[in-house]
């Protein structure tokens, strides 16, 4: 099996206002230059999350198996401040692509790691062992 990939960066708090606000600073701009040029875009994961809830309750949570769980997370404000610094670059509306796009976007976003404008640059494969995963519709109260 071929697996998918999703790189995500972990920035400080100005830094996640500034990206969802479109603020514009240097450091927005490299990000954006980078997520550009590989034809992505950066999703904050707070976002992600809410946008999740606010689709499951239009459409009826039945369908959601991970809506109480998510509800809970973007209810809990120490969460919330965490994942709110969290980003995942999309491929268009895809949150997972191939190996050499996720390498060459990780190779162009590591100068920000390593000048310290972002904290930390993950690359993340679509393999459930190599990757906590969310609980299942039976435990998302937990």
């Amino acid at each position: 099996m071929q697996w998918l990939y999703q790189i995500r960066i972990k920035v400080s708090e100005e830094l996640s206002k500034a990206l969802r606000t479109a603020a514009q600073s240097s450091v927005v701009h490299e990000i954006n230059v980078i997520a550009q040029k590989h034809g992505t875009r950066l999703v904050c994961t707070f976002n992600g999350f809410f946008d999740y809830c606010a689709e499951a309750e239009q459409n009826g949570t039945d369908d959601y198996p991970l809506y109480d769980w998510t509800k809970q997370t973007i209810s809990n404000p120490e969460k919330v401040r965490k994942q709110s610094r969290s980003f995942a670059f999309y491929k268009g509306d895809e949150q997972v692509y191939s190996l050499a796009l996720a390498d060459a976007l990780y190779q162009d976003l590591e100068a920000l790691l390593k000048s310290e404008k972002i904290e930390e640059l993950k690359k993340i494969d679509s393999n459930p062992k190599n990757n906590p995963q969310p609980p299942s519709a039976a435990n998302s109260s937990l």
